[in-house]
């Protein structure tokens, strides 16, 4: 158990000091498939939240990614409590990664949506980084306790996945597997993994979510092009906003460039945390 406190004080002769602290519980939750996620789940000390929110991490990312905490530090502020956790063979999470797949990413943000409903409330806020953006818009279309959604950096498709993993996908296909190496980790890599993913249609999620919709991205994000942002914009219905994430990079890596994120997606969901 973790609790971050800070204090801000603007002149103690005028002003209250106004005295933060977040709260980081781990959690462990089992999945459909009989295997123990890592989850963290980050809330406002000594209040009430006024609503839950999950958080689905980006492609062979985990819970612990430092800019998913700073966004939740700044959600938290906002009252909103946010579960983050590992996808099945992800970070502390048990299970083998060759052997998962999107729909197994789906499962997970399910068996983890429904933890939260049966021990706290039911989560009203899906939020997804990059691949995530995609899981969260295909359970927030089917979950109707889901009211909105944020994406941050997402692709238009999760099988643009299978664009960028074009070499690892033809030695799969040929081989039977692949390993490839992302962020310093090796990750190996079956047939499987991308038939499932190129099953998937985002478009039709997207047409048929008909839920608010938040699109964050950054112009400069060299890894997920902000055309990207602009799809996804197109397909959606209204209510839909997008906004430029301006300097910001993919992981965004900057304490102030997240914790910005977190206070952009705070403000506006409150309107719809009804």
């Amino acid at each position: 158990m973790l609790v971050i406190s800070v204090k801000f004080v603007l002149n103690p002769s005028r002003f209250l000091i106004i005295y933060f602290s977040l709260l980081s519980e781990k959690i462990n939750i089992p999945n459909k498939r009989g295997q123990v996620l890592s989850a963290c789940l980050d809330t406002p000390e000594g209040s009430k939240p006024k609503t839950y929110a999950i958080f689905a991490h980006c492609f062979t990312c985990s819970k612990d990614l430092k800019a998913i905490s700073n966004i939740n530090y700044s959600l938290s502020v906002h009252g909103i409590a946010v579960l983050r956790f590992d996808m099945t063979g992800i970070g502390e999470s048990e299970g083998i990664f060759e052997e998962t797949n999107f729909t197994t990413q789906l499962q997970d943000f399910a068996a983890v949506t429904e933890f939260v409903s049966a021990k706290y409330e039911k989560p009203k806020l899906a939020i997804g980084h990059s691949l995530g953006g995609c899981v969260a818009i295909n359970s927030a279309r089917s979950i109707d306790s889901f009211k909105a959604v944020a994406v941050i950096a997402s692709p238009p498709e999760p099988s643009a996945l299978s664009v960028k993993l074009k070499k690892t996908r033809e030695q799969a296909f040929k081989e039977g597997i692949a390993e490839r190496e992302i962020g310093g980790v090796k990750y190996k890599f079956t047939p499987q993994f991308f038939e499932d993913i190129e099953s998937y249609s985002l478009k039709q999620d997207i047409q048929n979510l008909k839920k608010p919709l938040l699109i964050l991205h950054s112009p400069a994000d060299t890894y997920s092009h902000i055309s990207n942002s602009e799809i996804i914009y197109d397909l959606a219905s209204q209510p839909k906003s997008l906004v430029s994430l301006d300097d910001i990079d993919h992981l965004m890596l900057k304490k102030s460039d997240a914790r910005y994120v977190g206070n952009l997606i705070g403000s506006w969901f409150a309107k719809y945390n009804k």
